[in-house]
C-alpha cells in the first residue's frame, strides 16, 4: 500500500488501453446517457459527428477503471473531495483505443489534521496520443501510520 508520503508531485503513469466498440458505446449510453448521437446510428450519422460517439461519462468510466486497476487500488485512497475540472477535447468513436495516463500535479497537507493529505491528480484518456478527455480530481490520501491499513500484524 502506498501512502501520501510515498507519492511525489510529478509522478506519472500509464494505466492500460481500451478499444470501444459500437455495441459498448450504445449499451452504455442506452443505460446512462441516451442522447441520439450516442444511441441511434441513423441520427448520429446526420449529426456533426457523422457516427455514434461515446458518452463523455463512458470515457470517464473507462479511464477510471484502468486507473483504479493499475494505480489507485495500491494507494491508501480515502476518496475525492471534488473534481476540479473535466474537459472533453475530442469525441471518442467506435474502434478508438483510449490510452489512460495520469500525473500528480500537487500535494498538500491540511493544517487541521496529520491523518491525510490532498493530491491534485490529472487523469487523461487519449486516442492516438491526442487527449479525448482530461479530468483533475482532488484525492484524499491517508498518511503513513494513521490507520488500520498501516498496522504491522506480523509482530
Amino acid at each position: 500500500m502506498r501512502y501520501f508520503e510515498d507519492i511525489a508531485v510529478g509522478e506519472t503513469g500509464t494505466f492500460g488501453a481500451e478499444t470501444l466498440t459500437t455495441e459498448e458505446i450504445v449499451a452504455f449510453a442506452e443505460r446512462w446517457d441516451p442522447q441520439r448521437f450516442h444511441v441511434d446510428e441513423a441520427a448520429a450519422a446526420e449529426s456533426i459527428h457523422g457516427e455514434v460517439i461515446a458518452s463523455g461519462l463512458h470515457t470517464i468510466g473507462v479511464a477510471m477503471r484502468n486507473w483504479v486497476d493499475a494505480w489507485l487500488d495500491d494507494v491508501a485512497n480515502l476518496g475525492a473531495r471534488y473534481i476540479q475540472r473535466v474537459e472533453f477535447h475530442d469525441p471518442v468513436h467506435p474502434g478508438d483505443t483510449l490510452a489512460v495516463r495520469g500525473e500528480v500535479l500537487d500535494a498538500t497537507v491540511p493544517d487541521h489534521t496529520d491523518s491525510h493529505g490532498y493530491l491534485d491528480y490529472e487523469l487523461t484518456a487519449a486516442v492516438d496520443g491526442d487527449p479525448a478527455m482530461t479530468m483533475v480530481t482532488d484525492l484524499v490520501v491517508q498518511r503513513r501510520g494513521d490507520g488500520p491499513e498501516d498496522t504491522d500484524t506480523d509482530g
